[in-house]
């Protein structure tokens, strides 16, 4: 591998600080939306804490893999049950677990809601560095799937076509983590 193409890999590899950033913009969305459901089934519809925090868990599950998978991650091919959502199911059933058993020490310990989404904000805190290596390392972040910056192939001097040589790349810039 030349020097070049050893450089441009490299800084194609440092991009990814935009995955980091991108999974706590998620988080930032993701948060406030979990605790407004879980305020509403809590004040709205009268439910104790546990049911509530199982409720707004369900409920957001769906938009927060979605904004991860094809954002995040910008995969674009076909949902994989084995290797994608239920891992994600798996990822969230342990922060409702984490986020219930604070939740649970919360309702008994607080007289206050407030204190309720406080917790499930805690427990699901808890599981947040986690689940973004588990996402990445494992289930999204096997390949990369967002375009690489062609100015950095033009700046290092190297061409798509030196990058698949050597085998990094594969196709429309889709960079293959070996």
């Amino acid at each position: 591998m030349s020097m070049r193409t050893a450089g441009a890999i490299a800084r194609i590899k440092a991009l990814d600080h935009r995955k980091v950033l991108r999974y706590s913009a998620v988080s930032f969305v993701a948060v406030p939306m979990t605790q407004a459901v879980l305020l509403f089934f809590q004040y709205g519809l009268g439910w104790n804490g546990l049911e509530a925090n199982t409720m707004a868990v369900a409920v957001t599950v769906v938009p927060v893999y979605v904004m991860n998978r094809y954002w995040v991650w910008g995969k674009r091919d076909k949902n994989n049950f084995v290797t994608e959502i239920l891992p994600f199911w798996g990822m969230t059933l342990l922060g409702l677990v984490i986020s219930t058993i604070f939740v649970a020490f919360a309702e008994h310990q607080f007289d206050s809601p407030i204190m309720v989404n406080v917790a499930n904000a805690f427990g699901f805190g808890c599981v947040w560095v986690l689940k973004f290596f588990v996402l990445d390392k494992v289930m999204f972040g096997r390949e990369r799937h967002f375009p690489i910056d062609e100015s950095v192939l033009e700046e290092a001097e190297v061409t798509e076509e030196e990058l698949v040589a050597d085998g990094f790349v594969e196709g429309e810039f889709e960079a293959k983590w070996a």
